[in-house]
Parts: structure tokens; C-alpha cells; sequence
């Protein structure tokens, strides 16, 4: 038995049994180019991914090219979002908020629903980028930009913040709410789910 399997509850083990049996079978019909991306991933993330990828070419999981892309696509969005979550480093754990703004977790809780702070899920918690606070408060204006953007999803929220744009000087535009440009980061966010439409 695998060092770790032993503290394993019964389903746990299971699940362990059957995705090695599945990983030894995927990387038995994969040539040794095809482990290269596997070699070299970077993180436990970027490796599940980049088995997954694996698992639709070496299982021909999908004869469909349709079902293929689509596939493709959900790996990109989620690549996408491992990018996104370690340019939004450093951040924020929920104690360190309430403490930063001198308030309780409920509090927290309920700007993040009105959407007046950037939270990012966290196992069964979250996480806040640091860049949404300055000098002990929310940044000036964040939560303006948050409600103009008008999605719930808190990676377009994160995207957005962290795009550059000539009309903020090349600067993102997180970096423009800091230096105090909010009304035309709030007119940058009313289009921004519209651009490429």
C-alpha cells in the first residue's frame, strides 16, 4: 500500500484505486512525448490538467471533434484561471480582512455579497487579493467597478481589474482605482463583458 493510503477512509481508497488504474492506463497508450507535458507541469493543478488533456487523446474519449473542443475549451478557461489566481497573489485569508478593516466576518460576508469586495473561493472558504485594499479600507471605487461589471463570476471581476489599458496610461485597472481614476475605470467596466461581442 501507498504511503498516505493507509489514513484513507473507505471511499477515499476507492476513488485512490480507481484513478491509478486510470492514470497507469491513460499513460500506457501515451508515447513518451506525450508525457512531456505531464514532466513538466508545475504545480498539482497544472498536472490534473494536463492528465485530463492527456485522458481526451490517449482514451478517445470523444470521437466527436465538437465534444473534443469543448473539452479544450474547459481546459483553457480553467488554465486561465490558475493564471489569474497567482497574479492576484499575494492574498487575503477572511481573519486577516476583518482584522485589516476592524470588522467581523459577517460583515465580510455581506460586502462580498454587495458586491463591494473581491473574494475568491478557497476550499470551503476564500480568499481576497490584496491589491483591493489601500491605506486600511477598501481601494476608492471597487465596488462601483464590481456592480458595472455585472457578472457574478469573481474571476471576469479579477480579469478585469487586472487588464491593462491605454486609457489608463498601460496601467491596469486596479492600478488606475488606486490612483484615484474611478470614473473611467467604472466606464471601462460597463463595456467590458461587451468587447469581442
Amino acid at each position: 500500500m501507498a504511503a498516505g493510503t493507509e489514513l484513507l477512509e473507505g471511499p477515499a481508497r476507492q476513488i485512490m484505486a480507481r484513478g491509478r488504474k486510470t492514470l497507469e492506463t491513460i499513460l500506457s497508450k501515451s508515447g513518451s512525448a506525450g508525457l512531456k507535458p505531464l514532466q513538466t507541469a508545475t504545480n498539482e493543478v497544472n498536472f490534473l490538467m494536463e492528465a485530463a488533456r492527456l485522458a481526451i487523446d490517449a482514451l478517445g474519449i470523444s470521437a466527436d471533434v465538437a465534444d473534443k473542443d469543448l473539452h479544450e475549451a474547459r481546459l483553457r478557461g480553467l488554465a486561465r484561471m490558475v493564471e489569474l489566481r497567482k497574479l492576484a497573489e499575494p492574498c487575503l485569508e477572511t481573519g486577516k480582512v476583518c482584522e485589516l478593516l476592524g470588522v467581523t466576518r459577517e460583515t465580510v460576508r455581506k460586502k462580498v455579497d454587495r458586491r463591494q469586495l473581491l473574494a475568491l473561493p478557497k476550499g470551503a472558504d476564500r480568499v481576497f487579493p490584496a491589491f483591493q485594499f489601500q491605506e486600511g479600507d477598501v481601494v476608492a471605487g471597487l465596488s462601483e467597478v464590481l456592480e458595472a461589471l455585472d457578472s457574478e463570476s469573481p474571476f471576469v471581476a479579477l480579469s478585469f481589474l487586472l487588464s491593462q489599458s491605454r486609457d489608463f496610461g498601460n496601467k491596469t485597472a486596479i492600478e488606475a482605482l488606486q490612483a484615484g481614476n474611478i470614473e473611467e475605470v467604472v466606464l471601462e467596466a460597463r463595456s467590458f463583458l461587451k468587447h469581442g461581442s
